[in-house]
């Protein structure tokens, strides 16, 4: 069942919606922790070894639906065990793995900071997931916490 926001709505995403995918030699895992003196909890990606494309690690939250012309905010806060960029982006995940959306590059550094991505929505998705990629450029640890999708 896909997840619809009306104007102004904001939904709360369950890290537990996050799926790790990789590809081609790359190694890595991502586990669920207790967010560091927060409620909930966090994703935490540890790439062990890059692959050879920057897309070779990506976290994945499927089970969304975006139309064309709305525009969302995805909120949460990050963290890297080094400074790193990190492209986010909505992705149609019928199969075809198109973007519906402009991705962003958002520079993780490694303190928790609050981030905000805001996506355009280019065509109807009726389902659709949230990717953020380029996680396997070096070998590094990223947390992420307290996602919201915040229709505007």
């Amino acid at each position: 069942m896909a997840v619809r926001t009306g104007l102004g709505e904001e939904i709360a995403i369950d890290p537990t919606r996050f799926q790790l995918e990789i590809d081609r030699q790359a190694e890595a895992r991502s586990t669920l922790a207790d967010n560091e003196g927060r409620p909930g909890k966090e994703i935490v990606v540890t790439v062990s070894k890059p692959g050879p494309e920057f897309w070779d690690v990506e976290v994945r939250a499927p089970g969304f639906s975006f139309e064309q012309g709305k525009r969302y905010d995805l909120v949460f806060r990050a963290k890297g065990s080094q400074s790193e960029f990190v492209y986010f982006v909505l992705e149609k995940s019928d199969g075809t793995q198109e973007s519906i959306a402009r991705g962003t590059f958002l520079q993780i550094p490694g303190q928790w900071v609050d981030c905000t991505v805001e996506f355009e929505v280019q065509q109807n998705a009726p389902t659709a997931r949230i990717t953020i990629s380029s996680l396997s450029v070096h070998q590094a640890t990223f947390t992420f916490s307290d996602f919201r999708l915040v229709a505007k």
